[in-house]
């Protein structure tokens, strides 16, 4: 597996981008594409560039780790599995491991965190095209986002 940077961007219109805000993003950001739940359309995941160190470990040491050959997921299963690790699984498992230390353990969901970011970037006061952005990132839409959150 090889980890290529920007490889799906167009380096032409990087160079165009005015917006401090997009330049910095894309200066500390790696953008990658998985599929979303329960959908086939593919959702844009997010990773600060000082982690890519850590994901070519990850990499280089899968075959020690116990990683089947032809799993081709960033974090996948260990034990030769073809599948990957559920996020939301595994955080619920530090938070049990934790236990007394977390205040309120109960709220480390994806849906709480959705919910948190939503209602936080709701309250900025943001222009339509950079709001809209961030709503397909999340993967639904300003209306979903007013009835739900």
């Amino acid at each position: 597996m090889d980890v290529q940077i920007g490889m799906w961007i167009d380096q032409q219109q990087v160079e165009g981008v005015q917006d401090p805000l997009e330049k910095h993003l894309i200066g500390n950001l790696i953008l990658a594409y998985q599929s979303g739940k329960g959908s086939k359309r593919l959702v844009p995941v997010l990773f600060p560039k000082d982690t890519l160190p850590t994901i070519k470990k990850l990499i280089a040491e899968r075959q020690e780790s116990g990683i089947f050959d032809a799993n081709q997921f960033l974090f996948p299963n260990t034990g030769k599995s073809e599948d990957h690790v559920i996020g939301c699984n595994s955080v619920q498992s530090v938070a049990k491991t934790v236990g007394d230390q977390l205040e309120k353990p109960n709220l480390l969901f994806a849906d709480k965190f959705r919910h948190r970011s939503s209602t936080r970037f709701a309250l900025l006061e943001i222009p339509s095209e950079k709001r809209e952005m961030s709503f397909r990132h999340l993967g639904h839409t300003e209306e979903m986002n007013i009835d739900v959150y």
